[in-house]
This record gives structure tokens, C-alpha cells and sequence, in this order.
């Protein structure tokens, strides 16, 4: 999955063959086929493993204890640190997203997955008493896509950490993480 993931994120997904992914790993092209029945489904497995990450993180940290915007403080520290830590993974998404063919292919999972994460972003920001909390949670998702896409494009050149503590500021999150 790392290799195809690279191969994707690196050359596209039309562009990549299971020869070339099985290559990359180091494998033969046999064994990905005990694994995976074809590239859609080996494409649809990373997507998958990715939104579980996700809902890891949110799992994580929604904290019922904790304040609601401190909640959502310590999840933007958690997106800001996982664009970070997997740029491929994003750069495909990214790449994948502006693919009309293959996203209808995707496009039940991911929908599903944005309405629930927008979802809880909805819910605290609602129980932080927020005035408009669907705008604001639109708000916060569109800033972190840009954020990413200007990460992806400029990289290590990209002020990520000035940018994240913005983000905060400007959304008046405060966060238990450093």
C-alpha cells in the first residue's frame, strides 16, 4: 500500500501500473493480486485506511470531559500534525480529487465520511454555544483544505506551523497540546 500510495501520490493513478507498484515494493505482482483483487481496490483500501485514521484522531480527541473548543483545538493540532507526517497521502487526494472518474468511484465513502467529520465539528462547536456553527465548521474545513493545498505545492517552504497557531487564533481555539 506505501508503494502504491507513493506511485499515485507521484505519477497518478492512471499512470501506474500493478507491475510498477509491485516494483516499488519490492514484490512480485502475483502476491499484491492475493491481496487485492485490482488497482481500484487497492486505491479504495488507502482511501479507507486514510478516513479511518481519521476517525481515530476524532475519537481521540473528542475528549467528553474537556472543553469544546479545547476539543477542537487539540483536532487541529492533530490535521496540522498528520499533513505533516503523510504530504503523499494528501498530494494524492489532492491529485485524486480534481479526477472526476475516479472519484465517482469514491464518492459514496468520502461523502459519507465529510458529513460525519463536518458533523462532529458542527456538534462542538454547537456545544460551545458558536453562532452559526455549520458556517463556521464550512469555515474551518475550507481554510484546512487550503492550508493543505498551499502545503502540498510550496512544501517545506509552507509556514505550517505560523499558519496552525493563525488558525487557532483567529478561531479562538486554545489546546492542552504543546
Amino acid at each position: 500500500m506505501e508503494a502504491a500510495l507513493e506511485l499515485f501520490a507521484r505519477q497518478g493513478f492512471h499512470n501506474t501500473s500493478i507491475s510498477q507498484i509491485a516494483k516499488e515494493a519490492g514484490i512480485s505482482k502475483g502476491l499484491i493480486y492475493n491481496y487485492f483483487d485490482s488497482k481500484d481496490e487497492l486505491l479504495k483500501t488507502i482511501v479507507t485506511s486514510a478516513m479511518d485514521t481519521g476517525d481515530q484522531i476524532l475519537h481521540k480527541t473528542l475528549d467528553e470531559g474537556q472543553d469544546p473548543m479545547e476539543n477542537l483545538g487539540d483536532l487541529i493540532d492533530q490535521i496540522f500534525a498528520l499533513i505533516r507526517t503523510n504530504p503523499r497521502y494528501w498530494k494524492l487526494m489532492m491529485s485524486l480529487s480534481m479526477q472526476e472518474d475516479i472519484m465517482i468511484r469514491l464518492k459514496d465513502e468520502i461523502d459519507k465520511q465529510q458529513i460525519k467529520n463536518l458533523g462532529k465539528i458542527i456538534d462542538l462547536l454547537s456545544k460551545a454555544k458558536v453562532e452559526n456553527p455549520e458556517n463556521e465548521a464550512m469555515l474551518i474545513a475550507a481554510v484546512a483544505d487550503g492550508i493543505l493545498l498551499h502545503f502540498i505545492h510550496m512544501g517545506d517552504k509552507y509556514p505550517l506551523d505560523t499558519m496552525k497557531k493563525y488558525v487557532k487564533s483567529r478561531f479562538r481555539l486554545h489546546s492542552t497540546n504543546p
